[in-house]
């Protein structure tokens, strides 16, 4: 019983770390290893509890294999099923995260725990060592946890520890009762053959072979399915941000038009006021007049109204918003990459320098310009802290549903006109480039 208790339980261990390993990513709930800890502790009391009492009834060990009747193999995989359904409830009651998000994840931490335990099994087929380690079974527990422990270290850098969860909705309900419906075929197929005495060692390497073909195929499916939607979520939001940066443009526009007809009629209305009003007064209604009639001209109808407003934005902050931009150049652009590109740079800076105490360092810079056939845009700021890069692109902890995106934007646009975006950071200044090929480009 003592070596049936021990695989048992090495079992629910092995299944609860591999699931751990799929869900790390997710927020943990308060308390969270006292609830962990505690839920594994049921589990293991759980499955010791049930082996002892299919020991009493039946005057046999819960071995893995050799059931003696169908009624027997039913039994073990209820048994399975069972304590499946136990390690579930750890993690949910562990994490926080729908339960079509569990299942999701912990069916590819069962799926990885079947191909460790299969593997192991295969080990234990090699000739000339088959009939030792089948004597010795403490050999082959820590054979099983050295095989545990290779594959999920490898699974976790290749494929987990870098991914987010999936959205909590219906789309991930039908791919949930996919992979629990090949799990539990795998698990019942795995008792049809396993309690066959009278199985060869051409059926058990079958057999094994088989489990870890279907739970490969379980986890390639799972990291892929989670890459599309990841890819299928960001286009979507994309998409969502385009459609918001082209109302923002309009109410822009409209606002910065409205601002300039009413400029142009204070003027002549302090004309008007010339007369009965002192100098004094009058010099300083201009200058206000002067501060919302400051429209930046640069041949670019759309980068007029970005740089305009960006500058009583500056104005307003305090932040000295120097720009020498040469827009007949961007003709080839459309106007809404334009807009969405010059729109996310110049707010990422802004946001860097706005809360910079040093006046001195509260100051951004524009450059637009062309030479040789390449135009250049660069634009530099100061900033504080740290700045972390992944891949190329900087990121950040904040948590705004759509913070992040400004910069793949800004590169997706970078890309679509064969040009190229590149980021530095060194020295408290942050530098922001592009360079496009105009040899093929239209200037209008």
């Amino acid at each position: 019983m003592i070596n049936s208790l021990i695989a048992i339980s090495l079992m629910t261990l092995e299944l609860l770390i591999s699931e751990f390993i799929f869900v790390s990513f997710l927020e943990k709930k308060k308390f969270f290893w006292a609830r962990f800890l505690g839920g594994t502790a049921i589990c293991l009391a759980a499955s010791a509890w049930i082996e002892i009492i299919y020991s009493l009834m039946t005057d046999s060990d819960f071995n893995y294999g050799s059931s003696s009747s169908w009624e027997n193999s039913l039994f073990k995989f209820i048994y399975y099923i069972f304590m499946f359904v136990m390690t579930i409830a750890v993690i949910k009651f562990s994490y926080k995260g729908s339960m079509w998000t569990i299942l999701f994840y912990c069916s590819g931490g069962y799926a990885l725990q079947h191909i460790a335990w299969n593997i192991t099994s295969l080990i234990g087929l090699i000739p000339g060592l088959d009939n030792y380690l089948s004597a010795n079974n403490t050999i082959m527990y820590f054979i099983e946890i050295i095989v545990c422990a290779l594959l999920y270290v490898t699974v976790y850098l290749l494929f987990i520890s870098n991914r987010s969860a999936p959205d909590s909705n219906k789309d991930i309900r039908g791919k949930v009762m996919l992979f629990l419906a090949v799990i539990f075929i795998c698990i019942g197929i795995s008792r049809l053959t396993t309690d066959n005495e009278k199985r060869d060692i051409i059926s058990h390497l079958a057999e094994s072979i088989s489990a870890i073909v279907n739970c490969t195929f379980i986890l390639i499916l799972l990291f892929d399915l989670t890459d599309r939607d990841k890819a299928k979520n960001e286009v979507q939001t994309m998409k969502e941000l385009m459609r918001r940066e082209q109302e923002q443009y309009r109410l822009t526009k409209e606002n910065i038009d409205l601002i300039n007809i009413k400029c142009h009629d204070l003027k002549h209305q302090i004309q008007s006021l010339r007369k009965n009003a002192s100098e004094p007064y009058i010099k300083q209604v201009e200058e206000a007049v002067m501060f919302y009639d400051s429209v930046v001209k640069t041949g670019n109808d759309v980068l007029d109204v970005i740089l305009t407003e960006k500058s009583l934005l500056c104005e307003k902050n305090h932040i000295v918003f120097t720009c020498v931009a040469h827009g007949k150049d961007l003709a080839f652009m459309d106007d809404m990459d334009i807009y969405s590109l010059f729109g996310n740079a110049i707010s990422n800076a802004f946001e860097s320098v706005r809360n910079i105490k040093d006046e001195d360092k509260r100051c951004l810079y524009l450059n637009v310009h062309t030479e040789n056939g390449v135009l250049s845009i660069h634009i530099e700021n100061f900033y504080e802290g740290i700045i972390h890069f992944k891949n190329g692109l900087p990121v950040t902890d904040k948590g705004e549903d759509y913070h992040g995106f400004g910069m793949k934007s800004m590169n997706y646009i970078a890309h679509k006109y064969n040009g190229f975006m590149t980021i530095s950071a060194e020295d408290g200044i942050f530098n922001l480039d592009f360079i496009f090929p105009l040899k093929d480009k239209k200037i209008k």
